[in-house]
């Protein structure tokens, strides 16, 4: 069975749902809580309110490189869930998509912040090294990103961390059908490996 690669983390943030949501889903708050350090501006294009279907720009810094991408609304269901799916400026809403779920627990919100690859791959060994191996490193991110929330609003650590290493469905949904991804990366590895291999031949 095709898989996108992914992964969520989640963990009980102690306020208030309301205040969660005003935080996560202002996307040029998210330089203040980003993981990674990487998100250094945010602007949202044509300014007024977000919502499903907005376009905002976020300046990058990865390691001393740096670039901008556009990122478009796809999923906006106040206060529970916000996704967006990075892009370039020429076309917004190609890439992975990121997000965050907000569910009222006892003593707060239980925080998910999750992201779904455009890679898909069977889910079978060794494929499955694959699933593992970017899950664990986006999870890695993550858990950052969640107590930097906690950070900003003034609130103490997330408690009760629990880990997924896998798209979560609901953004999964979001991209074309994994078959259909992962059958045209394996066509272009095909092309890829033919190609190679009448240059050796003519070599």
């Amino acid at each position: 069975m095709m898989r996108y690669m992914g992964a969520a983390v989640s963990a009980v943030i102690a306020a208030p749902i309301e205040e969660v949501w005003a935080l996560v889903s202002d996307p040029t708050r998210h330089p203040e809580i980003a993981g990674t350090g990487e998100v250094r501006a945010v602007q949202v294009v044509g300014g007024g309110p977000v919502g499903l279907g907005t376009v905002f720009e976020s300046q990058q810094n990865m390691r001393g490189a740096r670039y901008v991408t556009a990122n478009r609304v796809v999923l906006w269901e106040p206060p529970y869930r916000f996704a967006w799916r990075v892009g370039l400026r020429v076309n917004p809403g190609v890439g992975q998509i990121y997000g965050f779920k907000l569910t009222p627990e006892a003593g707060g919100t239980r925080v998910e912040n999750a992201m779904a690859s455009i890679y898909a791959a069977p889910a079978f060994f060794p494929f499955s090294l694959l699933h593992e191996e970017l899950g664990r490193r986006e999870a890695g991110a993550m858990r950052p990103t969640l107590a930097n929330i906690a950070r900003v609003l003034g609130a103490p650590p997330p408690t009760d961390y629990q880990e997924r290493r896998e798209a979560p469905s609901e953004l999964a949904a979001q991209l074309p059908s994994p078959l259909l991804q992962g059958a045209t990366v394996a066509g272009l590895a095909a092309a890829l490996i033919a190609f190679t291999l009448r240059r050796r031949q003519r070599a």
